[in-house]
């Protein structure tokens, strides 16, 4: 197992607590905006694992004494990192900042209706990671869509966004990686439900005082929620991603299971300074600042609004690749690295570009 120090307060780096600490102004920014507008809102009228570069959710992640993130969830909320190294397989029409504006409005509103059925917050929830991976694609429109952006989603849109600025900002000045010729040798499966994995991260809250809302956004972070099934290219296993040696000497049960594995999450933090210091204990989860403020934000976002979790709990499974960024829907399975190319081929529905 790596060893990783504490960071103390006095090192964290200024990108992380500037980004995090931006969120509230943002939000305050985009409400007086909103308050400024006409009554009929245009946003009511329309409708990202395994490897070591940026820490985010679609491309490559970063290695820790726990996990070394998934390609595509470095990469994937890193889903919201930057792609402009990804070489797109499709062409799309460009995006204004009105249609994006909306499409976040109108999913970041669903996810949180409680009279839908689950299915239609599920395909909400995959609406609204695909808006903001839209968004993160096309950074010029960000003042734009935020000012479009109303007062009731202005939170939930901050963190967001700050998430995926705290993947940008880490990443500032490193050389773009390389696109993988190949896909992961995973199998994508279907996440516990809802109310299951909420139980479970308040177990481990119980057990440990870590904070179910951090233990979420590991989760999303790490795996999206366990869809994903297989070693990271550092050997990192199960839904919190943690080293076979590092589960042995701090936890027990299964390091498969969803519920074990929260558990030795909430654990491993404990052990690192949490929840006094979650900096520190998300920093030796994952040494990598930009997977630091992604998890924090997304927690952030939880903590304001628990319904929040219904929409992250629906994202998808992205990995960039000389083929483009590519979907792994529920389904995919692949007991070898896949040719990116000839994945894409024969399923161009999975492109996004």
């Amino acid at each position: 197992m790596r060893t990783i120090g504490l960071m103390s307060v006095a090192h964290r780096p200024p990108p992380l607590i500037a980004a995090l600490a931006a969120v509230a102004t943002v939000a305050l920014v985009a409400t007086a905006v909103t308050s400024c507008s006409s009554g009929s809102s245009t946003a009511d009228s329309v409708p990202t694992s395994p490897s070591a570069s940026s820490a985010v959710p679609g491309t490559t992640g970063a290695t820790s004494a726990i996990s070394s993130a998934p390609a595509s969830i470095s990469a994937v909320d890193v889903t919201m990192a930057a792609t402009s190294s990804t070489v797109a397989a499709t062409t799309t029409t460009v995006p204004t900042a009105a249609a994006i504006a909306a499409e976040i409005t109108a999913a970041e509103r669903g996810i949180r209706d409680t009279t839908l059925s689950v299915a239609a917050v599920a395909e909400l929830g995959r609406r609204q990671q695909r808006a903001y991976r839209l968004l993160a694609r096309n950074p010029d429109l960000d003042g734009a869509v935020l000012a479009l952006i109303p007062a009731d989603v202005a939170t939930a849109y901050a963190f967001n966004v700050a998430a995926r600025q705290a993947v940008v900002d880490h990443a500032a000045g490193s050389p773009p990686s390389t696109p993988s010729p190949t896909l992961p040798a995973w199998t994508i499966v279907e996440p516990r439900p809802i109310d299951e994995l909420l139980a479970e991260y308040r177990e481990a809250e119980a057990l440990t005082g870590v904070s179910w809302t951090y233990l979420a956004a590991i989760n999303l972070v790490e795996t999206r929620m366990g869809r994903i099934s297989g070693a990271s290219s550092a050997g990192a296993l199960g839904p919190m991603q943690f080293l076979p040696e590092t589960w042995a000497a701090c936890c027990t049960g299964d390091i498969n299971d969803p519920h074990d594995a929260i558990i030795g999450a909430a654990t491993y933090l404990a052990q690192q300074g949490a929840p006094a210091d979650m900096h520190a204990a998300l920093y030796g989860y994952n040494p990598n600042e930009g997977y630091v403020g992604a998890v924090t934000a997304y927690a952030a976002n939880l903590a304001a609004d628990p319904l929040a979790y219904r929409g992250y709990h629906a994202w998808e499974v992205y990995v960039g690749s000389v083929a483009g960024t590519v979907r792994l829907p529920i389904g995919y399975r692949a007991d070898e690295p896949l040719d990116a190319a000839t994945y894409v081929r024969e399923h161009p529905e999975d492109v996004i570009g």
